[in-house]
């Protein structure tokens, strides 16, 4: 592969990478479903121009039909009076009326073909974007759903086991130094307290006799 084919290569590589990160898939639906809309009203318009169509024709036909029948009319008037040209007149513009409405007939005839199948394709083209939008919804869905997915996987790349589980380890040891300080400080006040109360005992039993007291006891004694 050439330089150039490469760089074409890449350059398309990129510029579709970049295009699937500008879509917005909901916006894209959305558009999609506002082009079938325009697409619909264009073909109901198509269809109620070939309509109004057949309606024009099947007027001249009704407006043919009419002279025709005045004409031949005519003619028969005319035979009555004994004016076979003015009777032939009227036949021969009787003829060409005749002619006309087989090409109105014709004329009339193609376009209900058209208006049939303008309809059908009416009807095909309603029915897909019927379709579409209840597709619309669960697309939708899928697209948060999947945006959402996306959210928490990236949260879950993020995050180090190993390091949370080490933080918990050195948190745990730190709550357990807490607890041991205070267990410590316990043991120490209860000490504390039972030292001031061994002292005052020692010092009451270490309290020095009374000499005169004594002394007066051993002289009634002897008396």
């Amino acid at each position: 592969m050439g330089l150039l084919d490469r760089m074409k290569t890449i350059f398309q590589a990129n510029a579709n990478e970049a295009l699937d990160t500008l879509e917005d898939p909901k916006a894209m639906i959305a558009q999609q479903l506002r082009n079938l809309d325009d697409k619909l009203q264009s073909a109901r318009g198509e269809l109620v121009k070939a309509m109004a169509e057949v309606k024009l024709i099947e007027q001249k036909m009704r407006e043919a039909q009419d002279q025709i029948a005045l004409y031949a009319e005519r003619a028969g008037k005319a035979v009555s009076a004994g004016n076979d040209d003015l009777a032939r007149k009227a036949l021969v513009e009787k003829s060409r009326l005749s002619s006309e409405l087989a090409d109105l007939t014709k004329q009339r005839d193609d376009q209900k073909s058209v208006v049939d199948e303008l309809s059908a394709d009416l009807d095909k083209l309603s029915a897909m974007r019927d379709d579409f939008a209840r597709k619309q919804s669960t697309l939708s869905l899928r697209e948060e759903r999947a945006k959402a997915k996306e959210e928490i996987n990236a949260v879950r790349a993020e995050i180090d086991p190993q390091h949370i589980g080490q933080e918990m380890g050195r948190m745990s040891e730190k709550i357990s130094r807490m607890e041991a300080r205070a267990e410590a400080t316990k043991d120490y006040a209860d000490r504390q307290k039972g030292t001031d109360l061994e002292t005052a005992f020692s010092e009451l039993d270490q309290k020095k006799p009374d000499i005169e007291a004594e002394l007066a006891a051993l002289k009634q004694k002897k008396s």
